[in-house]
Formats: structure tokens, sequence, C-alpha cells
């Protein structure tokens, strides 16, 4: 992806284990981080 793409929409839990999708932020900013795994290079 590259800067100002569109993200697919994706369904994700949150803290408390309750399903959020990013087409309920619909309108709202919102900042998707992802990270490499644990012990992996990079």
């Amino acid at each position: 992806m590259n800067i100002h793409d569109k993200a697919p929409d994706l369904t994700l839990q949150n803290e408390d284990g309750k399903d959020v999708s990013l087409k309920d932020l619909r309108g709202k900013t919102v900042v998707l981080y992802f990270f490499p795994r644990a012990d992996t290079p990079g």
C-alpha cells in the first residue's frame, strides 16, 4: 500500500475482544500500524 491508498475493508478484534470493522469508522481519521512478528528480522 502507498500513502493515501484506501485500505481494504477488514475486521479485527479490539482489546476487549469485540469486532471492529473499518467500514464502521468511515468518515473518521484512522491510523493503521502493522509491525513485524516478534523475533523476526526487519
